[in-house]
């Protein structure tokens, strides 16, 4: 399927999306869709130096749901390399050379994310309650893949893609291609444990503690679910912020989102604070959620729904670089929904999904320190 959307400015996008992602992986191939990213922009890996000239920024990711391609600049150079790019991609295989180079740079970004805290926790976490290693894979799996099982992989899922968006004031994109249709069949819910999951403990965090709670999974009103958690962690005059932040100064910042896999939404709020910290900062969000009537307020609503709205306009001038509501599910956009929301449908949604009861809450200090002494066990 091809969408070609139309920019209020001489600046262009053009995006090549392979939907499934890491949500397509078994156990044995974890992170092969990350690896695979890479290697597939080595097939335009010789058009850099023209790219670069021109103005133009490349570049790809992987989510849990699909792998995006893309290039950015003024309207009349990108224009000049979509089909090209375009025809790279389709049926592109690496020689085993470049497969065993990427993967030893792939396995060090891996463990570059586990000498994170907050990533080592939240990673570590999926693993234990979803039986999910997010694209990022497991360490054994990337080690033990072969150049057959990438291959076999890229033939399966990638040789095509399944959707192209570009974003021109003055060109629209024609293809006669045909679009991969990726069924993803795997079903994302909680597993809590199981048998053989993989934890990756790289890094001794002695003065701090990461705090993460995670809601039930969100199956409706995804876009109410987002606007509530800007409500609760949008900057400073938020009310996660005033009160963990500004009020008692027990951390730099707070996090709350929700976030897409299949066809599920995950709610995550994540704070990262001094050991001795912890219990009050968990009190805190306690209090936060349990107390809608508080800090839901009609000005804070307002506040939000305005924000909101001018954020809608901004997006449409810069479309070329903000088109993640055309990636993902209409019922994940808030734009057919912000200009008839309500405070009262707001409080519905919230008591839904916000209680603080209804949260797995988990201080990575406790949730994993048997597994830390464990591995410290191991490694002396």
């Amino acid at each position: 399927m091809i969408t070609n959307l139309k920019s209020q400015t001489e600046l262009s996008g053009f995006y090549i999306i392979y939907d499934g992602s890491a949500n397509l992986e078994k156990k044995g191939i974890r992170g092969m869709t990350h690896l695979s990213e890479h290697l597939m922009c080595k097939s335009y890996e010789h058009l850099e130096k023209d790219l670069e000239r021109c103005g133009i920024v490349s570049n790809a990711y992987t989510s849990n749901n699909e792998v995006v391609y893309f290039i950015t600049g003024l309207d009349d150079q990108v224009v000049k390399f979509r089909e090209t790019i375009l025809n790279c991609l389709i049926g592109f295989i690496p020689t085993e050379e470049q497969f065993l180079h990427e993967k030893k740079i792939v396995i060090e970004e891996y463990m570059d994310y586990f000498n994170m805290q907050t990533y080592a926790h939240a990673l570590n976490l999926n693993r234990k309650l979803f039986d999910d290693y997010d694209p990022i894979g497991s360490l054994e799996d990337l080690q033990s893949m072969t150049y057959q099982d990438l291959v076999e992989y890229l033939t399966k899922y990638y040789s095509r893609p399944s959707r192209v968006i570009n974003v021109s004031k003055n060109s629209d994109f024609i293809s006669d291609i045909e679009f991969n249709k990726i069924k993803v069949d795997r079903e994302f819910s909680y597993v809590k444990e199981p048998s053989d999951v993989i934890y990756e403990m790289n890094n001794d965090f002695n003065d701090k503690t990461s705090i993460i709670c995670i809601g039930q999974l969100v199956q409706e009103d995804f876009a109410i679910v987002d606007f509530i958690t800007e409500m609760l962690a949008g900057g400073l005059q938020s009310p996660l912020y005033q009160e963990v932040r500004e009020k008692r100064g027990l951390s730099y910042g707070v996090s709350c989102s929700i976030h897409r896999i299949n066809d599920k939404g995950v709610i995550t709020i994540s704070v990262l604070t001094s050991n001795e910290n912890s219990d009050e900062v968990v009190k805190t969000i306690e209090m936060v959620l349990n107390d809608p009537d508080t800090y839901l307020t009609q000005e804070r609503f307002d506040i939000v729904k305005e924000s909101s709205l001018i954020r809608l306009k901004k997006r449409e001038i810069n479309l070329y670089n903000n088109i993640s509501e055309y990636i993902e599910p209409a019922s994940w956009s808030l734009k057919d929904k912000i200009n008839t929301l309500t405070l009262e449908k707001v409080r519905q949604v919230y008591n839904k999904y916000f209680k603080f009861d209804s949260f797995y809450v988990s201080l990575d200090k406790e949730e994993f320190s048997e597994v830390e002494e464990i591995l410290k066990g191991i490694n002396e």
